[in-house]
């Protein structure tokens, strides 16, 4: 098979870079948005897990103040509703 050399497309056009297009990224930008978004994710993950950490604390904190309180009142009360209970409703104040 003979094909006469007219029938292989040539490019012979110089193709000039679109002026708009942006520049192409080196290596250095490249590992510095990728150590940013590393950098952004490790961070935002320690900072959650220390919140939530405070939270667990402060709720603990509360609780044993809460238990403190009504272990110090609970006497004095237990001993009001007795006493209350036993003069009956016409001896109250």
């Amino acid at each position: 098979m003979n094909h006469p050399q007219d029938t292989i497309p040539v490019l012979t056009d110089i193709i000039e870079d679109d002026a708009h297009a942006a520049p192409p990224m080196d290596r250095t930008s490249l590992f510095l948005d990728e150590l940013e978004a590393h950098l952004t994710t490790a961070i935002h993950e320690q900072a959650d897990e220390l919140v939530h950490n405070a939270c667990r604390e402060m709720e603990a904190l509360l609780l044993e103040q809460v238990s403190d309180r009504l272990r110090a009142q609970l006497p004095e009360m237990i001993a009001g509703i007795i006493e209350e209970h036993f003069r009956g409703p016409a001896r109250a104040n």
